[in-house]
């Protein structure tokens, strides 16, 4: 079994009113999810975790979904 980590990856999207901007995400093998912040640093802070705790790739997806909701103000209105 080979010992892969977590990767950071950074893709280019363009947008008409905002140009083009970079996002980050995670690589794991050949599993990857990108788009999840355009926060470089934070991107960063959860490869490294995911890597120090040595998380499966099999939580992966629910790892950045955890993420995503706690990052993210959208629902603090709402409490």
């Amino acid at each position: 079994m080979l010992n892969r980590k977590y990767e950071l990856v950074a893709t280019t999207k363009i947008c008409e009113k905002h140009g083009h901007y970079t996002v980050y995400g995670i690589r794991h093998g050949s599993n990857s999810i990108l788009d999840i912040s355009v926060d470089k640093i934070k991107v960063e802070c959860l490869v490294a975790q995911m890597n120090a705790y040595g998380l499966s790739p099999l939580h992966m997806r629910d790892c950045v979904e955890d993420f995503i909701a706690e990052d993210s103000d959208f629902f603090s209105s709402y409490i």
